[in-house]
């Protein structure tokens, strides 16, 4: 691994963090450590996606799916040439991209399938975890960080062998199918009359409305722990909806995600569009805490030998005195 020169800077390491607008409970999220004496980078991604499928009560449907309940939780790792990990650097790639994933980790993929008289509800989680390269390069002796591809979306299936089996961890659809994997009556109605539908063919995998400009975002500089923050919030979500008409009654499928981000860097950074500039503080940033601690000592110390001195003075006035006789 090619390490960058320790004279063009001296931090160790970076943090990128991306959070969701929603609630924790059901937030997207993104976290990126960055390791610039390394070259590389630490993707986390955790993928959250609500999967709604509404029907009549009392319908058919409603009697089959109104007391389902259950989860399914995978787990698994992968080298950079697998067909998983070639799916996510693809998402990552532009025109000039040098990026590279190293190897990569899904634990765990978890589906968790609610259902009453009224209402399917799909819960979707994927964590994914990736080493990757290529995120640096040394512009005219400094070190700039290259985040466009935080925002990527991946497009189509993203196939990846787990526990003995393929799946597909990516599109809505295949999460439904998966899901209802033991309710297949429930999964093959959903496929021959939503499986044409917009919806159905949406990407789970996706952090597409994290791309506004870092320079964009709110910077703050804290000198006390050496970290910078950026911060951004996007109001909104994304929703897709399709709704259908059988035998006189309604049902409807919806898929909903709302990732929005905040990014905190450890070490002193400057945005340039899509990139971080890496440099030192500057000295009214970084020395101003410093400054004051230095100014309060001294301010002591000259408090303690100013009171000495005065003491000292004083001293020979009161020994000398005597007691009339």
């Amino acid at each position: 691994m090619k390490k960058f020169a320790k004279s063009t800077i001296s931090l160790t390491a970076l943090t990128l963090i991306l959070l969701s607008s929603a609630p924790l409970a059901n937030a997207s999220t993104l976290t990126v450590n960055l390791n610039p004496s390394t070259g590389m980078a630490k993707v986390d991604s955790v993928s959250t996606t609500k999967i709604v499928f509404t029907y009549p009560a009392g319908s058919a449907v409603s009697k089959y799916l109104e007391n389902v309940s259950s989860s399914v939780k995978l787990n698994s790792s992968f080298t950079g040439d697998s067909s998983g990990a070639m799916e996510l650097q693809g998402s990552f790639d532009n025109e000039d991209s040098h990026l590279s994933v190293r190897n990569m980790t899904v634990a765990p993929l978890d589906y968790t399938v609610t259902g009453n008289s009224t209402a399917l509800v799909i819960d979707k989680v994927t964590n994914i975890t990736a080493w990757v390269s290529g995120v640096f390069k040394v512009v005219n002796g400094t070190v700039v960080a290259d985040l466009r591809w935080r925002s990527f979306v991946i497009q189509g299936a993203m196939n990846v062998d787990m526990e003995d089996h393929t799946v597909d961890i990516n599109m809505v659809g295949s999460t439904i199918q998966s899901s209802l994997a033991s309710r297949a009556t429930a999964a093959s109605f959903l496929l021959d009359y939503f499986g044409g539908r917009s919806v159905w063919n949406q990407p789970t995998l996706n952090f597409s409305q994290l791309d506004t400009p870092l320079s964009a975002w709110t910077k703050n500089y804290n000198s006390a722990t050496n970290t910078t923050t950026f911060t951004k919030t996007i109001s909104g979500s994304s929703k897709f909806t399709s709704s259908l008409d059988y035998n006189g009654q309604n049902y409807s499928l919806s898929a909903t995600s709302d990732p929005t981000g905040v990014v905190a860097v450890q070490g002193y950074a400057s945005p340039q569009g899509d990139s971080l500039v890496i440099t030192q503080a500057p000295a009214s940033s970084a020395g101003f805490i410093e400054l004051g601690v230095v100014v309060i000592l001294l301010a002591a110390v000259a408090g303690y030998f100013g009171f000495r001195s005065r003491a000292r003075h004083r001293a020979p006035a009161q020994t000398n005195t005597t007691l009339p006789v």
